[in-house]
């Protein structure tokens, strides 16, 4: 007589792992498991119930993995990703997901208060909304959009800053010019060095070098003030009485070139004749500039929606390695640039 195979049930998954029964009816019913299990543990639990054969038909919750998400911005003046949040709220709306929105000043702010809601059991994950230039590990599931270092491995959408700068450097060199500058920030800034990356890859691609003293380095909240305005008005002097003078300038983004606007006018240099400007992330007021700014456009809400539905296959795949998604950029040309003067 054959012998009846044993059933799969929460109690003999709960004694292969040496956890409580509860604590594996927590995690695979999806009752809010994330507010009480770690991480680890659940990824545990998932492969356990998979390898021993559990029906995964009897996975009914009668309530979402995700209730609750929080979303962690930088608060500033520039505010590029309000696409963003705005498209997270909306997709996670629609799987009637509530969403808090919170400004921070620094990322260990927002680190430290997804820490603390969580550890509260007021949000069941994390979204990060902005480049980031180290990660702290967190046992709450997050997302992170926007540019993380290369070696974080984690759950991530972020721009093809790269492809955006090459696409300036390659439409620049199809107008003719040969001798480029950029503006990029002061400070460590991953998405600015992965545009000047793009760009000078481009250049080396057709045998030329943008020289460092061509790359004008400032802090984004140096762009507007004096800072910027001397460092530029110094490198025109200079450019002035070179022999190999920039013709074009490439702005780390939008804000950027449009100061750059304001200065090179206040310089008599008229743009697009003698100099041309490139911006990124294709602002709202690019078309308003004088002139109209060509810039790339860097699709905000394509991030905020990728951002929130990474977050949903990461809630019901949590056995899952980390995904990085990247939203193409595109370039949009207006009336900043012409080919330089012969």
């Amino acid at each position: 007589m054959m012998q009846e195979t044993p059933k799969i049930s929460v109690r003999s998954i709960a004694q292969h792992l040496g956890l409580s029964p509860a604590t594996v009816s927590l995690v695979l019913n999806g009752r809010r498991p994330t507010s009480f299990v770690s991480v680890a543990t659940r990824k545990q639990v998932w492969a356990a119930a998979k390898e021993l054969g559990y029906p995964m038909e009897r996975l009914r919750s009668t309530r979402p993995l995700l209730e609750r998400v929080s979303v962690f911005v930088h608060a500033g003046p520039n505010p590029v990703y309000s696409e963003t949040v705005l498209e997270i709220c909306r997709v996670l709306n629609t799987h009637q997901v509530q969403v808090f929105i919170r400004t921070v000043r620094s990322d260990q702010e927002a680190t430290t208060a997804a820490r603390e809601m969580y550890a509260r059991q007021e949000i069941d994950a994390a979204i990060f909304v902005g480049s980031r230039q180290e990660i702290t590990p967190l046992d709450a599931p997050s997302v992170f959009v926007g540019e993380v270092p290369p070696d974080a491995h984690v759950w991530q959408v972020r721009a093809d800053n790269e492809g955006g700068g090459r696409s300036v450097g390659e439409y620049l060199w199809s107008l003719g010019h040969r001798s480029i500058g950029a503006i990029v920030p002061g400070r460590v800034n991953l998405a600015g060095e992965r545009r000047l990356a793009g760009l000078r890859a481009c250049w080396e691609e057709h045998g030329k070098v943008i020289p460092e003293d061509n790359v004008l380095r400032c802090d984004p909240n140096e762009t507007s003030d004096a800072t910027l305005d001397g460092k530029f008005s110094e490198f025109l002097i200079r450019n002035r009485s070179s022999d190999h003078p920039v013709t074009a300038f490439f702005c780390f983004n939008d804000w950027v070139a449009g100061s750059a606007l304001k200065i090179l006018r206040g310089q008599g240099v008229k743009v697009p004749e003698e100099i041309s400007v490139v911006g990124f992330d294709d602002s709202i007021y690019t078309e308003l500039l004088d002139p109209p700014l060509t810039t790339v456009h860097n699709s905000f809400d394509a991030l905020g929606a990728a951002g929130a539905n990474l977050l949903l296959e990461m809630a019901g795949n949590p056995t899952t390695e980390p995904r990085v998604v990247v939203v193409p950029c595109r370039l949009v040309c207006r009336q900043s640039c012409l080919p330089p003067i012969s």
